[in-house]
């Protein structure tokens, strides 16, 4: 046909065209369904494990919560039970008004109980309160039988570890939590008491439902006597295992609630799937170049301080260990100076924390402003800062270190408060790409500690010399363990004058060692001691060795220094005890002596651990008072049975009129508070003379006796059992006034 349109004859690539168009549609439709068949597989799986996680969360959300309840009631329990007062008052005639008083009317008002009861060995109840009056009707009335259960298992408990049994239990009221202990003395050692059960109850009402709701975040919590269907429900179980009732939460179903509100978009999901799959990968990029900004954030952070925002330890570290090469002809030192705040705990114990740290800020920002090109600062700790100079021209180092010393020289202003403050400086050089930095630091941190106990300079250079005292310092620590494992060290006592009689009332033992190369001062080998953990072993042997000796001479009083590390160990009032009971001591007649470092470093600690040695029957005494902080609020928070004046107040009052009011005033002021005193360095007539005077109860110092080797005393005060009583010593020689005639005259 001419003219006409040309039809596809058959095996052309019409139909190949249409079979590829089909195929192609096919295999997409192919592609969607089993791409559907994954999506909808994988929905369900989400819907089915996002409810399942978030009822396994329900669940232990739930019981954490219970735990934490019965925990607080075991520990509220124990804490009340567990009292050395309580067990007293057991025994005592006022045993009822202590009960109602202590246990009885807090429950009133208490929040974590309450009822109280205080069952006796007879199952009678000494004590049953509710709501801060007295119960009107019997403990079996108003709980349920597992009552009587939780009281046997209590009495049963050891009397030294004093279990401690909480759990759920039904009143007449609703569910409760409630607690059972034995009363028992706190201290270790004491003979079991008498089976007395002290129990708390505490209401599990609405209103502690809400709060328990509130507290661990538990919204639509309920109380059931059942588990009731779509909740998660746990049990509250009496003490023996069974339940009185159920804390139940609406099951959310988070999964399927999402599945509900995405699944009109899940029928549209096969027309997008393509852009879906691309946000998902944008998002995904966009998450990874947020996480890597995230990541560089928090490594900058944790290479600078929160406080000064200028570099800390690590940062400074890093610093150090990224310099790049320097490839000069002249050679490059790298110097690394620590600048140590003189005073700053003083500054924090006088003004407080918060201007301590506003101190910090405004040094750290005045060095920075100061400070020259090439070098870069960090705080290391505290008040510690570093400082890096790479410097390869002269002159660079002296420049620094009057930099710094001129950032110091104008008071800071922190608040309305002007502050002055002082530094030590150590300084460590080395050629830059042979030094290490830890190395450097350490060589630092030894010039600073020389320039610290130096008197001369705040500035000192690290130098081979430092180093060679840091090895002796090693050497002396390994010569001490061998010492305390060969048990080398002895114990000299001086005598302590009674001011009034001139008896020989006391005697201070004292650490002394004689090693290989001689005799060593206690203020060297103590320190030592303390740094390297030592002070334990050798406060023991010297503790040991002194109540040894003492119960060789009755009624004589000896007391022994004890180091505030050694208060830090919990089993320090239990060892003592045993040493006591070792050399049948009696415990009135040793004194242990504490410094005021032990008030500052942790009152709490050290009024738990001077409890605990009261309670044995020994007393306790402030050493060298008035040559630090302690306070006249301390000697009334702690109550000591004694306080020695530091020599320090007594060296000048021949030729101070000021220091002989000071050390008069001192002496009338802890007489007022009823506390004893002893004077310490007494060496002259005029000063034995002046402290008997002022009020002085005690007198010590070479003008009696040197400290004296335990044969050395014997002779010559306690030989011929001279000893007339409990407290009372041989006596030195009685004139009818009060008459010193030289150093080893005897005072009465």
């Amino acid at each position: 046909m001419a003219g006409g349109a040309h039809l596809p004859r058959p095996g052309s690539s019409g139909p190949s065209k249409r079979k590829i168009i089909i195929a192609a549609v096919l295999l997409s439709l192919g592609v969607a369904a089993v791409l559907g068949a994954f999506v909808s597989s994988a929905i369900y799986s989400i819907v089915r494990t996002a409810d399942e996680l978030e009822e396994t969360r329900a669940a232990g959300a739930l019981a954490s919560a219970l735990e934490s309840l019965r925990s607080q009631m075991a520990g509220t329990a124990r804490d009340n039970a567990f009292w050395d007062e309580a067990y007293r008052q057991l025994n005592s005639p006022t045993r009822d008004a202590w009960l109602i008083e202590n246990w009885g009317v807090p429950t009133l008002d208490y929040p974590l109980y309450d009822t109280a009861l205080v069952i006796g060995p007879d199952d009678t109840p000494l004590l049953r309160y509710r709501y801060g009056k007295p119960m009107d009707v019997q403990p079996s009335e108003f709980f349920d039988s597992s009552l009587a259960r939780l009281i046997e298992r209590a009495r049963a408990a050891d009397g030294l570890q004093g279990e401690v049994h909480a759990a759920f239990i039904a009143t007449v009221h609703g569910p409760a939590l409630i607690g059972a202990a034995r009363i028992r003395p706190f201290l270790q050692g004491i003979p079991p008491p008498d089976p007395y059960i002290l129990i708390f109850e505490k209401d599990f009402d609405a209103k502690a439902l809400d709060e328990t709701a509130r507290k661990f975040n538990l919204r639509g919590l309920q109380f059931t006597d059942s588990p009731l269907e779509d909740t998660v429900a746990a049990p509250l179980k009496d003490v023996d295992g069974n339940a009185v009732g159920f804390l139940s939460l609406p099951s959310e179903k988070p999964g399927i609630r999402s599945y509900e509100r995405v699944r009109p978009l899940i029928f549209g999901a096969a027309a997008i799937l393509l852009v879906l799959i691309i946000g998902i990968g944008m998002t995904g990029l966009y998450s990874v170049r947020s996480l890597a900004k995230e990541q560089a954030l928090a490594r900058q952070n944790s290479l600078h301080d929160d406080l000064t925002g200028v570099r800390n330890r690590l940062g400074l570290s890093d610093y150090v260990a990224n310099l790049p090469p320097h490839e000069t002809s002249d050679p490059t030192i790298i110097s690394l100076y620590l600048v140590d705040i003189d005073g700053f705990k003083a500054i924090n114990d006088l003004w407080g924390q918060q201007v301590g740290d506003e101190l910090l800020s405004a040094v750290a920002a005045r060095l920075v402003k100061d400070l020259p090109l090439g070098t870069t600062m960090a705080r290391l700790d505290g008040d510690k800062f570093a400082i890096v100079l790479l410097a390869n021209t002269p002159g660079m180092e002296a420049h620094l270190q009057s930099t710094i010393n001129g950032v110091f020289v104008e008071p800071f202003e922190i608040g309305r408060r002007e502050i002055e403050i002082g530094v030590s400086v150590g300084v460590a050089e080395a050629k830059f790409g042979r030094a290490n930095f830890h190395d450097l630091l350490r060589q630092a941190e030894m010039a600073l500690h020389q320039a610290k106990h130096s008197s001369d300079d705040s500035t000192v250079v690290f130098n081979t010399h430092l180093e060679t005292e840091l090895s002796q310092q090693v050497k002396l620590e390994q010569q001490l363990i061998n010492a305390l494992d060969r048990r080398e060290l002895t114990v000299a006592f001086q005598p302590v004058i009674d001011a009034r009689s001139g008896d020989l009332c006391g005697v201070e033992a004292l650490a002394r060692w004689n090693s290989e190369s001689g005799p060593i001062a206690p203020d060297v080998f103590i320190p030592v001691a303390e740094k390297a953990g030592l002070i334990g072993i050798l406060g023991s042997q010297i503790l040991e060795e002194a109540i040894a000796q003492g119960s060789r001479w009755p009624g004589l009083q000896i007391a022994v220094n004890v180091s505030p590390l050694q208060l830090r160990n919990r089993y320090f009032a239990g060892g003592l005890k045993a040493t006591l009971d070792k050399f049948a001591f009696e415990p009135h007649r040793l004194t242990i002596e504490l410094t005021e470092g032990v008030l500052i470093s942790n009152a709490d600690q050290a009024r738990r651990s001077i409890s605990e040695i009261r309670a044995l029957g020994i007393k306790v005494a402030l050493d060298d008072f008035g040559s630090g902080f302690a306070s006249i609020g301390s000697l009334r928070q702690f109550r000591f049975d004694r306080v020695k004046l530091d020599k320090s107040l007594v060296a000048n009052i021949l030729h101070d009129a000021q220091a002989a009011e000071v050390l008069d005033a001192t002496i009338k002021l802890v007489n007022a508070l009823g506390v004893p005193v002893t004077v310490e360095g007494i060496e002259t007539r005029h000063q034995a003379e002046f402290a008997r005077v002022a009020g002085s109860h005690q007198l010590q110092g070479y003008w009696f006796s040197k400290p004296l080797s335990k044969e050395e005393l014997t002779a010559r005060f306690l030989d011929n059992r001279r000893i007339e009583s409990p407290g009372k010593a041989a006596s030195f020689a009685p004139t009818s006034t009060v008459r010193i005639s030289s150093p080893s005259a005897r005072f009465r």
